[in-house]
């Protein structure tokens, strides 16, 4: 079985479907309904603001001017804290100054794939936890160095390639050819199981479960068309 999935660096959800994907993997792994090696996952990036500027915007402004402030409550008793907690996982949105322009860190994600594919999951998970838990800027090409200095020896190569560019048509491709093209994917998590059925948005892992198995969820591609 294929899944695609379309995330986004600075995308919460996308975090949490992610981890409760391979819930779902490794439960019905351990049950002996799949097999692991029968599983292949595809990350395709979904740029959310692609016309953010390069070194990102004022996150609390943005934040405060489309009164979307609720995450940042103190008790952390909102629907992504909760299901954040449920995946193991933890926000310190109070911490973030800046909403990030994405296009790098998914050129470097995607570098970083051809050199050593086992490390692109790793790498992103700690992009996405530099900037939900630490508050780093990811639109920061050092930052994102800084990080995948843990995966590749020579950094320096894949800054230059960065800076000039390389991987920004496949990254685009992936945003508007195949996510908004192919599947009329308008926003993400998008979970795509073998070009049929599509899973988008808060997942719990009994979805994921059904969609693994063959049963009926989410909507399939044919029936997908953008949101009026």
């Amino acid at each position: 079985m294929k899944i695609e999935v379309f995330y986004d660096s600075l995308c919460s959800w996308c975090r949490v479907g992610k981890v409760n994907l391979h819930k779902a993997i490794d439960k019905l792994v351990a049950a002996g309904k799949i097999k692991e090696e029968d599983i292949e996952i595809i990350f395709r990036g979904y740029v959310i603001y692609p016309d953010y500027k390069p070194e990102g915007e004022d996150y609390k402004a943005i934040q405060i001017a489309n009164d979307d402030t609720a995450d940042w409550d103190p008790a952390k008793n909102t629907p992504i804290h909760r299901w954040a907690k449920r995946a193991g996982l933890n926000f310190e949105f109070d911490r973030i100054t800046v909403k990030p322009n994405t296009f790098k860190s998914h050129q470097l994600l995607y570098l970083v794939r051809d050199i050593k594919p086992e490390a692109f999951e790793p790498l992103l998970n700690d992009i996405q936890q530099a900037w939900f838990e630490d508050g780093l800027n990811i639109s920061d090409i050092d930052v994102l160095c800084a990080l995948a200095k843990k995966y590749v020896n020579d950094i320096y190569p894949l800054k230059e390639k960065v800076l000039a560019g390389e991987k920004l048509e496949e990254v685009k491709r992936d945003t508007y050819e195949i996510a908004e093209g192919k599947y009329k994917i308008d926003l993400c998590p998008m979970f795509v199981f073998d070009e049929t059925v599509t899973l988008e948005g808060m997942i719990p892992p009994a979805d994921f479960e059904k969609a693994l198995l063959g049963q009926p969820v989410g909507v399939p591609v044919s029936e997908r068309k953008y949101d009026e």
